[in-house]
């Protein structure tokens, strides 16, 4: 993931990057929308350490969050922690391996 709010996030993947990987898909049909649960390499937002994030698409498109994902596309999305009401953080994600 690509970390654009905060602009100055850092990770042990470096600054703006954050590593994790999908644990969970919850589809919203019919209303729509997709929701992903994350397990990321640990890193301190608002002082407290994570593990894992909620990360939801930041528009609306044609296809939908796990459809961009599988064609390799990037995609903006708005990433919260465990039971969060706000996002903690904003930016784009893509897949970077094989889905299994």
């Amino acid at each position: 993931m690509l970390v654009a709010k905060p602009w100055d996030f850092e990770s042990a993947d470096g600054r703006g990057r954050l590593r994790g990987q999908v644990s969970k898909i919850h589809d919203f049909r019919p209303e729509g929308g997709q929701e992903l649960m994350l397990i990321i390499s640990p890193a301190v937002l608002g002082g407290v350490e994570l593990t894992t994030l909620r990360a939801l698409g930041g528009h609306a498109a044609e296809e939908n969050l796990i459809q961009r994902l599988e064609r390799g596309r990037t995609t903006g999305v708005r990433l919260y922690g465990p039971g969060a009401e706000l996002p903690l953080l904003v930016g784009s994600i893509r897949r970077l391996g094989c889905l299994t």
